[in-house]
């Protein structure tokens, strides 16, 4: 983390969960497979996939149910809760039946076809005309990077807000200087950007890297005791690879133990995202519950220190979030004068901010 003079003063910082991506995406009359899931519809969603092309979609469902081991039906979990089980269950028949483990399919492979799924599904999410997160681009990231003092930590894969910030600065300002525009891009960082407009934490469905690399971050196992670099991410700006292609999207599923920490991509996300808290003046919480299985988000958010705090907004139907979030900002290191708001949906909020 760097010393308080050299980070980055900022104004607003958003903090966007899967909840401001599912509003944002909804529509009247619109189509189901056009809106982001929620954690709880997730499973649902990939066990209903019905397509013909790319034929790979079917194949990889079909072996995501077939290799699932938990007597609970998948469709019926929500993806963080059924991912956790299925590495349980592929934990204890590795541990148990050592002659079963030359058989069976690897924790590593499962993700990787998962992962697949993952993008799939959200690359197919679109939002109404009256798009909101482009009222929210344009209202306060239009500007030069350097003019710019408003930030975003989300914890969502999609790419919806993306795609509108995307036209207004370059990847490399918006998620961090060492990604390249494609895979064969020269691998070499071309600019320096030391606070990212975007901090996605758990990846994203148009970042990309080798097949070989994700299975080996997601099998946590590094032999360096320095965090793993991933040689060569790049961007990807449509659809999805096969999961026999040598490419795989880079997105960190909900894992019991998120290898984050052990990544130096990830480090540097997570170490900006903390030192953003430390010095935003006002926070706005837009469909994120805080879920009590991420242990590195209750980190992240119980340990910051912000004297300088100004206003607190929670954006989310339930209005019970509220009291979740007050209470873990009450404590000696967070400004105990911070102003309160609370807004049902970000459409509210955003009428209200146009007013």
């Amino acid at each position: 983390m760097k010393r308080k003079e050299n980070r980055k003063r900022v104004k607003r910082l958003f903090i966007f969960g899967a909840g401001a991506s599912y509003g944002a995406s909804a529509a009247r009359g619109g189509k189901p497979e056009r809106q982001t899931p929620l954690d709880i519809q997730f499973c649902q969603r990939i066990e209903q996939l019905d397509t013909q092309k790319p034929t790979w979609v079917s194949n990889s469902r079909d072996f995501i149910l077939k290799e699932w081991k938990d007597h609970v039906q998948f469709s019926t979990l929500g993806l963080e809760r059924a991912i956790i089980r299925q590495m349980g269950h592929m934990d204890f028949i590795d541990g148990i039946h050592p002659r079963r483990k030359k058989n069976n399919v690897s924790k590593a492979n499962y993700l990787n076809s998962l992962s697949h799924l993952i993008c799939y599904v959200l690359r197919r999410a679109k939002e109404p005309k009256n798009s909101l997160y482009k009222a929210l681009a344009d209202k306060y990231f239009s500007n030069d990077i350097d003019d710019i003092d408003d930030r975003i930590i989300t914890f969502n894969y999609d790419e919806l807000l993306d795609n509108w910030l995307l036209h207004m600065h370059t990847p490399q300002s918006l998620y961090f200087d060492r990604i390249k525009r494609s895979k064969e891009a020269a691998n070499r960082r071309t600019i320096k950007c030391d606070h990212p407009l975007m901090i996605k934490l758990h990846g994203s469905v148009n970042w990309r890297c080798t097949t070989t690399e994700f299975e080996q971050i997601v099998a946590g196992k590094s032999n360096e005791e320095k965090a793993y670099r991933i040689e060569s991410i790049w961007m990807s700006k449509r659809g999805t690879p096969a999961p026999h292609d040598d490419s795989s999207p880079l997105i960190i599923p909900p894992l019991p133990q998120k290898p984050i920490t052990r990544i130096e991509l990830f480090c540097f996300l997570w170490t900006k995202a903390y030192e953003y808290l430390h010095e935003a003046e006002e926070l706005i919480i837009c469909g994120y519950s805080l879920p009590d299985t991420d242990n590195l988000a209750q980190s992240l958010f119980s340990n910051f220190t912000n004297r300088k705090l100004k206003n607190i907004t929670i954006v989310d139907p339930n209005p019970g979030i509220m009291k979740k979030w007050r209470d873990l900002m009450r404590r000696k290191n967070v400004n105990p004068g911070a102003r309160w708001s609370y807004f049902e949906s970000f459409e509210e909020y955003m009428s209200v901010m146009d007013s």
